[in-house]
């Protein structure tokens, strides 16, 4: 199948890259050390084979007080058909990135910077971002490590996030959701689908589901404080006081749970393996 290619230099400033695509798959990988940006867009399909010369591929230059800027935009109709690229991206590490992809897959690899993605049905895969702003319809999201803010919305998709270091939103309709460690404060809204955190650490979590459970795991040595209350579904605290904390201990972690028929359970976390 045809492509295109393009390249320019970065210089020292991590680039800013905007992609916009509708099915095929995009993949932007963070390279250390690297100083340019490698487009590849690949054709898929015979519909693409017929659009590849009208992808648009610019970018600004680096300047002195703005980093270079990449943008690829794909045709999305040929005669009634969608076609179907493939769009690579080698980037320096902690570039920044708006990628609009309806039905594409998006991956990541490496550590990017701040990263906003819409998409409908394509799954999404993170390795390491510095932020992170996701907005999808069904499909999956499997994100990595988040090291600042997350924001992230789904009407069925699943939703897998390793680690968040300051903060977390999280909003889901029929989606599950599976949090692995959690820094600073974490809301998340769910109708039906289930919740459950591995490793909660300071700051608070609130988190409402209609008939979906929540299932919150406390990292050892935490005092937390609890609100939680369900209409019909079961309430289970595994909780037990810390050795050597006091009742005039302020609590570290507060826990605000909610639900309609959803079960609720609060337990401690497993000691974190000695190295």
């Amino acid at each position: 199948m045809p492509d295109r290619t393009f390249r320019i230099h970065t210089g020292a400033r991590p680039p800013e890259i905007d992609v916009r695509t509708f099915a095929g798959t995009v993949t932007l990988e963070a390279v250390e050390g690297g100083d340019e940006l490698d487009v590849r867009v690949e054709a898929l399909d015979a519909a693409a084979e017929q659009l590849i010369d009208r992808v648009e591929i610019g970018a600004d230059p680096a300047e002195p007080e703005s980093p270079a800027r990449l943008w690829i935009a794909v045709p999305h109709r040929l005669l009634g058909r969608t076609p179907s690229f493939a769009i690579t991206v080698r980037t320096p590490t902690g570039a920044r990135a708006r990628v609009a992809a309806a039905a594409a897959d998006l991956e990541t690899r490496g550590r990017m910077g701040r990263l906003e993605v819409t998409g409908a049905t394509g799954d999404i895969a993170v390795d390491e971002c510095a932020e992170l702003h996701l907005r999808i319809a069904s499909g999956d999201a499997r994100i990595g490590t988040v090291t600042g803010r997350a924001s992230l919305a789904t009407a069925s998709g699943d939703l897998r996030i390793g680690s968040v270091g300051d903060g977390l939103e999280l909003k889901t309709a029929s989606g599950d959701v599976s949090v692995g460690e959690t820094s600073g404060d974490v809301s998340v809204g769910s109708a039906s689908g289930d919740v459950r955190v591995d490793a909660a650490g300071a700051g608070s979590i609130q988190g409402k589901t209609v008939s979906g459970d929540v299932a919150v795991a406390v990292r050892p040595g935490m005092r937390v404080w609890l609100d939680l209350s369900s209409v019909s579904g079961r309430i289970n605290s595994q909780l037990e006081e810390e050795p050597g904390a006091g009742t005039d201990t302020p609590a570290q972690l507060s826990l605000t749970l909610r639900s309609v028929s959803g079960d609720l359970r609060v337990h401690r976390a497993a000691p974190a393996p000695t190295a």
